[in-house]
């Protein structure tokens, strides 16, 4: 067996506190150790044709990267042995960023640590066998849950693709919050226009079908091949997805939930929504008072908010500015903690409001307490460190985004993830911001986090490029790290079925065993370490493999 052990330095993130180099030299030492480099970046283009080059020179059976995370960069490096004729299943990645030298500043320590973690790599890979992926039929049909912007874009570009799409939206009418806007910034344009305009477009398409008022049922099946269930006015309809694209947007913030701001108490204090629905309709005297609260259900760590929803600023721009617009002599004043006006043309706003009078003051406001004669703000002045009491016509709250009502419900029907501010969490931040855990699953949209409006129309549309590359073709692979039992062991106990979160396992009542949809199974193991039999096996995997990499961490170096 010739194996190529590669360490990477990540930059400055693992070589300033692992002797990378000390490691490199001791693993040439070993047997079967062919090859032992580190590198500045192993993933890097130069870094891969090193371990391209390390293969087809020296002929290796096994490689192993000590670097990041081994989902990061996990199919890349794939594809390195793949164009070097070597099985990818050969491949073994061994964290030696997030496992050392994020965890402290012992080189020593770190090092040593690392060593063990590689050694370890090392014997496991031993038993690694050449494995195949699986090549699956899947449907070239979407489903997309969410018929707000993000939806309806997904939806656009899905069905220009010619491929099957089912757009289910819980309301009766398509567009979410964008359909109640009446002026979006920066473009000016009706949010009802930009709605109606993709929905007529999806209307006249055949292979779309629109479901309002319908909410899912059950979700089940495997990549390729998704059952849905809809319940819709006209009663329960069955239909097939090849995949989904979840993008039911999010929920405002409620301003209740700080009794202090007295929201709902008084009509002179009301939210920006409020002010963009019915902001014609107020009635203020000709030189009125407006004070506007920025970060309202943002930045808050009390309420358990403690993100920056990114839209806040400039609807708090946008309120003052309308103000200045109709009420020239009017005295508007703007309470914020930081500034950040999103997007591109913001700052411009930003200087321009500030131009036309709004006064800025940096403060964290207390309380608002309505009165006869006025809407007292009590509060401090943050730059100054003096508290204050001003009294105001109309007070507005630059309310933030919160996680939509449902997301809880759709995270475990489609046992995708949510993070801690119950958004849904994507694969990576960075390599993968519209995918889930799941494969075949995407999420658009402000469901993932706080949005603008023409962002979320582009991550929707992205999102749906996405999943058009995953079925167009009509098949696609798979891992082949799958459950597989053993029908003279299985006693038929089923406990491997409650375990199975993707439903693979089924039982087969004739023969009163289990057996597992390879297309289904997901390769997370949950069975295998449930069974009581030992019936059940990963493909890829043997118990050896764990013995070898103990006896790695206890054996004197």
């Amino acid at each position: 067996m010739k194996t190529g052990i590669f360490i990477c330095h990540c930059g400055h993130n693992i070589k300033h506190t692992v002797d990378v180099k000390k490691l490199s030299e001791y693993f040439k030492t070993l047997p079967n150790v062919t090859v032992s480099e580190d590198y500045v970046f192993v993933c890097s283009e130069p870094g891969q044709d090193m371990i391209r080059e390390s293969i087809e020179k020296e002929g290796l059976d096994r490689v192993i990267i000590a670097s990041c995370t081994p989902s990061l960069h996990g199919e890349m490096f794939k594809d390195v042995l793949k164009k070097s004729n070597l099985n990818p299943f050969l491949l073994r990645r061994v964290s030696i960023r997030e496992h050392c030298s994020w965890v402290g500043d012992d080189i020593e320590a770190n090092t040593e640590k690392a060593k063990r973690l590689i050694l370890a790599g090392l014997y496991s890979a031993a038993h690694y066998a050449p494995l195949e992926e699986k090549i699956v039929d899947v449907k070239k049909s979407a489903l997309i849950v969410g018929g707000g912007v993000s939806g309806l874009s997904a939806a656009v570009f899905l069905s220009g693709m010619g491929m099957q799409v089912y757009l289910v939206e819980k309301e009766a009418e398509f567009g979410g919050h964008v359909r109640t806007l009446k002026n979006i910034w920066p473009s000016g344009r009706d949010g009802k226009d930009i709605v109606d305009e993709m929905v007529k477009e999806l209307e006249g398409r055949e292979n779309v079908e629109l479901f309002t008022s319908t909410t899912i049922s059950s979700f089940e099946g495997f990549f390729g091949n998704y059952e849905v269930t809809l319940n819709t006015p006209a009663g329960e309809r069955k239909v097939t997805a090849g995949g989904a694209i979840i993008a039911i947007g999010f929920s405002p913030f409620d301003p209740a939930m700080k009794p202090e701001l007295n929201y709902g108490k008084d009509k002179r204090i009301i939210t920006t929504l409020d002010f963009e629905h019915n902001g014609d309709a107020l009635q203020l005297p000709e030189k009125p008072r407006v004070a506007i609260l920025h970060c309202v259900g943002s930045r808050d760590e009390q309420i358990g908010k403690p993100y920056c929803s990114r839209v806040c600023c400039v609807n708090a721009l946008r309120v003052g500015d309308a103000i200045k617009t109709r009420y020239k002599d009017s005295y508007v004043e703007s309470f914020y903690m930081d500034v950040r006006a999103h997007p591109k043309g913001g700052e411009e706003f930003f200087e321009d409001t500030q131009d036309k009078g709004v006064l800025f003051t940096r403060a964290n406001v207390a309380e608002i307490m309505p009165a006869s004669t006025g809407v007292m703000i009590r509060g401090e002045d943050t730059l100054f460190g003096e508290t204050f009491e001003r009294e105001f016509d109309l007070v507005v709250l630059s309310i933030g985004m919160s996680s939509p009502v449902d997301s809880k419900l759709i995270a475990s029907l489609f046992k995708i993830t949510l993070d801690k501010d119950k958004f849904f969490l994507e694969a990576h931040i960075k390599l993968r911001p519209f995918d889930t855990a799941v494969k075949g699953i995407f999420i658009a949209g402000s469901c993932s986090g706080p949005k603008d409006v023409e962002e979320s129309i582009n991550h929707g549309r992205a999102s749906a490029v996405k999943l058009f590359g995953f079925l167009n073709l009509g098949y696609a692979y798979v891992d082949p790290f799958i459950a597989h039992v053993d029908p003279k062991r299985c006693s038929g106990c089923r406990m491997c079925e409650q375990a199975c979160v993707a439903k693979a396992i089924k039982y087969d009542e004739e023969k009163k065993v289990v057996h597992v949809e390879d297309a289904a199974c997901m390769g997370c193991g949950l069975c295998n370490a449930t069974c009581p039999s030992s019936a059940i096996g990963l493909t890829g995997y043997i118990d050896r493999m764990i013995d070898d990499e103990i006896s790695a961490f206890m054996e004197a170096i």
